[in-house]
Order: structure tokens, then sequence, then C-alpha cells
């Protein structure tokens, strides 16, 4: 009886350290976003007191209400056009893409793999200057189908990346017998293997818009004048010589509000799609 619940309290302890170091992790990230909020209600004098305020009182709207009356609209339906249209893109080629490498194998799937892999290994600083001087000869500089056509780039890849690991997971006996009824190809895979990757499609196109909407870099050194919503948030810093934290603040709360609005109500197609990427059943 002593040895079992000794082996309990064994198993217990990595559960109690690993729960340990989630919650450290999870407050790390928490800690931001709580200034955040918190800065985006307060006055600049609360904000710049040297005793710190927790918890602004009063709430003012004032930070949010110089953002809205201030906010670029065009560089916002920029940032909505560029992130649907390359979000787009990617989700219908993406999946097509995986399908080809899954299911016809060659001897040059092996080096395709690694460079889409490898496209996701380089950092974008060390990519941005070749493509600068390339949009700057085809005159896609400071365009949005030039910053479009580069988001398109860099997402396609990640989605092919998911869509492969899926695909490979997948029995290929019910497309087989699909094909045996009379079946073609393409329609074996819009009948057969399109609805069964639907989850999968689903978290693709779910993180390629969140990482699409928050990109920053790209759209600062490609882009002057036709800027992203990203871009305009970092504008708010300051007003002259002195630092606006309080408009930052809530100019960041708004560009952060769409992510957080879809990873909260589209969870699960997220969490089902990743576990599939990562081999889950």
């Amino acid at each position: 009886m002593s040895a079992s619940v000794n082996h309990q309290r064994m198993g217990l302890l990595p559960t109690i350290i690993g729960r340990v170091f989630l919650a450290l992790f999870l407050a790390v990230w928490m800690v931001p976003l709580y200034w955040l909020v918190n800065s985006s209600f307060k006055y600049k004098a609360q904000i710049q007191s040297e005793a710190p305020v927790w918890f602004p009182h009063p709430v003012t709207m004032e930070n949010i209400n110089w953002v809205i009356a201030n906010l670029d609209h065009a560089a916002l339906y920029r940032s909505l056009h560029v992130v649907s249209i390359s979000v787009l893109f990617s989700v219908i080629f993406g999946p097509l893409m995986a399908y080809a490498l899954s299911r016809f194998r060659t001897r040059a799937n092996r080096q395709l793999e690694s460079w889409i892999i490898s496209t996701r290994m380089m950092p974008p600083a060390a990519l941005i200057m070749p493509f600068y001087f390339l949009f700057l000869r085809i005159h896609l500089l400071n365009t949005e189908l030039g910053l479009t056509l580069l988001y398109i780039t860099i997402n396609l890849p990640l989605t092919c990346w998911i869509m492969l690991a899926y695909l490979r997971g997948l029995p290929e006996d019910a497309e087989e017998a699909a094909r045996i009824d009379g079946c073609s190809r393409w329609g074996a895979f819009w009948y057969i293997i399109l609805p069964m990757t639907r989850a999968s499609i689903a978290a693709a196109g779910l993180l390629v818009t969140i990482l699409t909407w928050n990109e920053f870099f790209i759209a600062f050194v490609i882009t002057s004048s036709n800027i992203t919503f990203p871009v305009q948030v970092a504008g708010f810093l300051a007003n002259g010589m002195n630092p606006e934290y309080g408009h930052m603040a809530a100019a960041g709360l708004l560009l952060s509000l769409p992510t957080v609005l879809i990873a909260v109500i589209f969870h699960r197609s997220l969490l089902s799609g990743l576990h599939a990427f990562a081999g889950g059943k």
C-alpha cells in the first residue's frame, strides 16, 4: 500500500513541476498583455507616475479615441486586402502542392521538401535586401501588389508543409477505392481528400492569417507611403519628442484584437489542425 502511495507521489512530482513552468511561461506572455490593456485606459499622468498604478482609475477612453481619430484607414484596408489575398492563395494552392508531393513521389521530392522547410529557417533580415532590390527593379516597391506577392511567397511553403505532414498520415485506401470506382485523380482529391483535411486547412489558414496580420518588419522595409496597419501602429509611439505610451498601447490593443478573437473563437480548429501536423490522430 505504501509503495503504491509513494509511486503516485513520484508521478505527481513531474506534473507539478510541469505546471509551475507552464505558469511561469504564461506569466511571461500575460504581463506584457496586462500592461498593454492597462495602459490603454490610463491617463498620461498615470502612465508616467513613479508610483505604479495597477488598475486605471478613473478609466479613460481618450487613448483609444485618439488612435481611431488619427488612424489611416487606407493602411487598415491595405492590411485587410494583403492578408485576405495572401491567405486565400495559400489555402488554395498549399493543399494542392502538398497533395502532389505526398502522392506523386519522385527523386526530386526530398530536395523540394528540404527547400520548402528551408524557407522558414531563413530570418527575414537575411532575405529582405534581395527582395528590396528585386522589387525596385521591377517597380513593385512600395506597392500593395508587391507586398501581397511577398507574403504569398512566405506563407505558401508554410501552408504546404502543414498540409504535407497531415496528408502523409492519411490512409490511401479510400482514395484508391474511389479511383477503382471510376473517379479521376482530381475527383478523388476533391471528394475524398479535401473533406478529410478541412480541419488542417482551417488551422493552416488561421495560422497564416495571424502571422500575416501581425507582420511588421517586411512591410516596414518594403513600403514607405503605402504602409500597413502594424507599421502605422509603430508611428504612434511618439508625438514630437514626447513618448506617447498611451497611444502606442491603444494602437497595439486595436492591432491585437482581431488575432486574439480569431485564436479564441477558432481555438478548436487551431488545436486540431496543429495536433494533426504534429502527428496526432
